[in-house]
């Protein structure tokens, strides 16, 4: 909801994204560090949060839910930081104050506030503008206060940011959504601190197991966001439903990679070779291949028993059996 005529301070560089919002679209700038788009579509509004940099660099120049929008017929709002803002700026408090006195949410029949990580507290934290609204966060953060995350010492440089008092803690910016969704991976034990400190009989847990630091752009790549996003927003994602779209992982070279990377320190010969094999017999993958080899290997030399019916994996261009160490 722009207050002046937003064309008239939108520099060159970002001209590809007026260009995509089209002659119903605007674009406004809040202050130097942020920017607000808006693309109007149907009864359902998604509110996302972006970083610039890696927007402009994609060949579309479009939001990671662009495609989603168009295909549900969804309007979006769309929050660009120059850098890591967190997007604690008076200029965007503003903003959400502005649209929330002026009715703006009220015109839609569903809002759905997005986002992961960092992205992620901020969707939490602006949720708070549209009362009722669900909120889908991936791996978010609470807040960086020391007094409420002491154990939190990534982003040491950005804790001189205030988080509070407005849209602040946010845990309790989610207390007025109707539905509250949050991804997290068990393994990752900051992530999941903070994910715990989002509370409430509104709030579903959906634990994504060894999904790595970069949980929602790996649930971007498996194509599962256009689904979990439906049944958001519909308020039909239970964890049962979020289980079976997360089998999906067993398809995922980058996902089994990383398990792989962790059964490496583990230092447990027969459980990578149940689960090297396993990789290696749906994906071919040649780091599957060397470490079931390199398992089977240790195994021989401890004098123990290999899983049952696994044998090591042939060189796949010549036939020829790996040897641990080639």
């Amino acid at each position: 909801m722009p207050t002046n005529d937003p064309d008239s301070a939108i520099p060159g560089p970002l001209t590809p994204l007026r260009a995509q919002l089209g002659e119903d679209g605007w674009l406004e700038e809040l202050g130097p560090r942020h920017l607000a788009m808006f693309q109007p579509r149907g009864n359902t509004l998604l509110v996302e949060f972006e970083a610039l940099a890696p927007l402009l660099r994609r060949k579309s120049a479009e939001p990671w839910s662009a495609g989603l929008a168009r295909k549900r017929g969804w309007s979006t709002l769309t929050i660009v930081s120059r850098g890591r803002t967190w997007f604690r700026d008076p200029a965007v408090f503003d903003f959400f104050d502005d649209l929330t006195d002026g009715g703006f949410f009220d015109d839609y029949d569903s809002v759905v506030f997005a986002g992961a990580g960092v992205k992620g507290y901020a969707a939490a934290a602006f949720s708070v503008a549209a009362p009722g609204s669900t909120v889908f966060l991936c791996a978010p953060f609470a807040t960086l206060d020391p007094n409420e995350t002491p154990w939190e010492h990534r982003f040491r440089g950005d804790r001189s940011l205030s988080f509070g008092p407005r849209y602040g803690y946010a845990p309790d910016m989610v207390d007025a959504a109707a539905r509250v969704y949050v991804v997290t991976d068990p393994a990752e034990p900051a992530d999941a601190m903070h994910a715990s400190l989002f509370r409430g009989p509104h709030v579903v847990h959906l634990r994504a197991h060894h999904g790595g630091p970069r949980l929602g752009a790996r649930l971007e790549a498996m194509g599962l966001l256009d689904q979990l996003f439906s049944e958001a927003e519909q308020g039909t994602l239970t964890p049962q439903r979020f289980a079976r779209a997360w089998r999906a992982r067993h398809r995922d070279e980058v996902w089994l990679s990383n398990v792989l990377r962790k059964l490496d320190t583990m230092r447990r010969p027969w459980l990578q070779a149940v689960f090297a094999g396993a990789m290696y017999d749906r994906t071919g993958a040649a780091s599957a291949r060397r470490r079931l080899n390199e398992a089977l290997a240790r195994l021989k030399e401890e004098g123990k028993r290999p899983p049952a019916g696994r044998e090591p994996a042939p060189d796949s261009d010549s036939g020829r059996l790996l040897l641990a160490g080639e």
